[in-house]
């Protein structure tokens, strides 16, 4: 079987992703599955914008006999955000009026239309109006997300996906 033809997220900085286009930052290079052994396009080049969203709504929710194949989040990303985190919560000690539990944000891929997509799978909707987004060929994921719940306020539609969990066309 041919490989994939992107490179992971760690291949690169985040700045090397991302092309202002009318002030927006969207998406340089096509995206593909994280797997190497899978082809599988999500998402053609500069149709995603980059936003930053809670990263809490991506974590796996605790179902019991479910089998779940997942991908874990780069490990030096994990760092950066695990002192970021430690950094944060240490400014805001004893300051009046600052939150205790502060929400961990995350770069993420943002589409407005899921046509948009080339190729994506959605779970069905959990509990908490969360349908977690994989790859449509083999499977894999979270690969990101979307939050029914917002769709339903009346609110703009978006679906994330998140930056570091996918591969990159090589430029």
């Amino acid at each position: 079987m041919a490989r994939n033809p992107g490179k992971p997220y760690s291949d690169f900085e985040e700045q090397d992703l991302t092309l202002d286009v009318s002030d927006k930052l969207v998406n340089k290079f096509d995206i593909y599955c994280p797997q190497e052994n899978c082809r599988c396009k999500i998402l053609l080049a500069s149709v995603g914008t980059l936003v930053q969203r809670p990263k809490s709504k991506l974590a796996l929710p605790n179902l019991p006999g479910a089998a779940v194949s997942s991908i874990e989040d780069n490990p030096e990303e994990s760092e950066k955000n695990e002192a970021a985190e430690h950094s944060t919560n240490n400014a805001t000690e004893g300051e009046p009026g600052a939150e205790a539990d502060v929400e961990e944000l995350q770069s993420f891929w943002r589409v407005q239309d899921m046509m948009a997509f080339e190729n994506i799978g959605f779970s069905k909707r959990l509990p908490n109006q969360i349908q977690l987004l994989s790859c449509a060929d083999c499977d894999i994921g979270p690969l990101g997300y979307h939050d029914a719940s917002t769709s339903a306020s009346n609110a703009t539609k978006e679906y994330l996906i998140a930056i570091n969990r996918v591969r990159y066309t090589s430029p």
